[in-house]
């Protein structure tokens, strides 16, 4: 069983330095929080430094197996209450936490790897962590082969973003901080079909049948998608609206739509 007694003051200082966007990104590495997440990561057999864990925590019969699964794939730390709250980004903090190095999918790889067949989804300057996690929870629900965020979008790593994903982060391969009009462009320039979401001026399935490689983008919460984008695209696609809302929030939108492209039409 791989375990050290006590986790140092000197790994956990750095630990808490993941809490901030630039030492994510320079390290490569994040935390994730909570028995669900660290689960679906070892189950994905996503790299974990280490797994730290509570006494009480680990002294949870229920949390036994948990334990034992992940002892045989990486260290495992004792760490105390007080500890756990300087590294938990929530209120009541599970007991456990893991450090995971994150993936780096280059976009020309991404493209490379696709099916003949495959289905994309693209975000443009989505800024809301639980709007991008719920997206990502809606791609791995409908078999999206790959999501793709451009740099304006939210960080990709967000202690929100990873909780609202559920563990679907762990299952997708996601390129982010990317050009996004580039994106387009590579799209185009390999029969991928660009599909824009817009409030108004396109329609729910006013889309080709025979296309075997689709991209469906979505953009800001407030704005929607750029002109630039929209104008690229191949066809724009708009959701009726029968009551009185102003809008639909995008990740409902990306439900909506993915459900549309992926079942059975009557």
């Amino acid at each position: 069983m791989k375990q050290s007694p006590r986790l140092t003051m000197a790994r956990l200082k750095s630990y808490q330095r993941l809490a901030q966007k630039k030492y994510r990104m320079q390290e490569g590495r994040f935390l994730l929080e909570g028995v669900h997440l660290v689960a679906e990561a070892l189950a994905a057999e996503w790299k974990l430094e280490c797994i730290m864990v509570t006494t009480e925590f680990a002294s949870n019969p229920g949390h036994a197996s948990l334990i034992r699964d992940a002892s045989s794939r990486t260290q495992v730390c004792t760490v105390s209450e007080p500890e756990v709250k300087k590294l938990s980004d929530t209120v009541t903090a599970q007991g456990i936490i893991a450090v995971a190095e994150m993936k780096s999918h280059a976009l020309s790889e991404f493209w490379q790897t696709l099916p003949k067949s495959c289905l994309l989804v693209a975000l443009e300057d989505v800024s809301d962590p639980g709007n991008v996690g719920s997206i990502l929870r809606t791609c791995d629900w409908f078999g999206v082969d790959g999501v793709i965020l451009d740099r304006d979008c939210v960080d990709l790593y967000n202690p929100k973003v990873i909780r609202a994903t559920m563990g679907s982060l762990f299952h997708l391969p996601v390129v982010h901080d990317v050009d996004l009009n580039d994106v387009v462009r590579r799209a185009k320039a390999t029969d991928v079909q660009v599909i824009a979401t817009a409030l108004d001026g396109g329609n729910l399935f006013d889309i080709s049948e025979g296309a075997e490689r689709r991209m469906v983008v979505f953009g800001n919460e407030a704005r929607g998608i750029s002109v630039e984008v929209r104008d690229a695209a191949d066809h724009v696609l708009t959701i009726p609206k029968f009551g009185h809302a102003e809008s639909l929030n995008v990740a409902v939108a990306c439900g909506v739509i993915l459900g549309s492209l992926r079942l059975p039409r009557a």
